[in-house]
């Protein structure tokens, strides 16, 4: 099972293909949001290098959301089309699962953030079991001080990542009452990679989509929509 995942909803570009469990290439770019320009030439280039064409994929993997609204358009529109075109179905996978899935710790709760500016972040808590990661509590919005309400309620050790562990690591240190734990900053970066992971046991569970059922997933209306409303 060949799978191409594409990964458009922060300041990353990234795409992979992977056959089944095993990455075969990679490329991603953390530098300005300008997927439109970027992501299409990138995902050719990877296929090319990998001899590769749409005909020879059995999967694609993209990141449902949330996170950049103009990001997670371009990739949706990218993964549908492709999707439509080849008939291939769709792995939709929310982007803070792909984001806990960059660590790997049997022993500890982890605990990605997203920043979402204006004092809002998305987060959820996930644990490995048997080569699957599980959602303890699913993506969500919230503020900082409603996690670690939370996750004050839990004994586990936790381990953050994402961009908004780092934003608000003096907060959380202050008052979580856990032993925690910080990942290295290059797992706060979503990646392609383990996107692909995910979307193949999503795979073997038959949970796929197709280009006319999936849809990004917001969490929250846009700046625009909030202002008017």
């Amino acid at each position: 099972m060949k799978i191409l995942a594409i990964e458009s909803s922060s300041i990353t570009a990234s795409c992979a293909v992977s056959e089944g469990a095993d990455l075969l290439g990679e490329v991603s770019l953390n530098h300005k949001k300008t997927h439109s320009e970027k992501l299409m030439p990138l995902i050719e280039k990877l296929m090319e290098e990998l001899e590769l064409n749409i005909k020879d994929i059995d999967v694609i993997a993209i990141s449902e959301g949330p996170g950049s609204y103009t990001g997670l358009r371009i990739g949706a529109s990218i993964a549908k089309s492709l999707s439509f075109a080849a008939n291939i179905p769709i792995a939709n996978i929310p982007t803070i699962k792909a984001l806990a899935g960059n660590i790997y710790d049997i022993d500890k709760l982890i605990v990605p953030i997203m920043d979402a500016k204006a004092g809002r972040i998305y987060t959820g808590i996930y644990k490995w079991g048997k080569g699957n990661l599980v959602g303890v509590k699913e993506q969500f919005p919230c503020n900082i001080d409603e996690l670690i309400e939370i996750l004050n309620e839990y004994n586990n050790p936790i381990i953050f990542n994402g961009d908004g562990s780092v934003n608000y690591k003096d907060i959380i240190e202050e008052k979580l009452n856990k032993e925690i734990y910080f990942a290295p900053g290059v797992f706060n970066n979503l990646r392609a990679s383990t996107l692909s992971y995910l979307a193949y046991n999503k795979a073997l569970r038959g949970e796929l989509s197709d280009a006319f059922d999936f849809k990004p997933q917001y969490l929250r209306l846009s700046q625009a929509e909030r202002n008017k409303k």
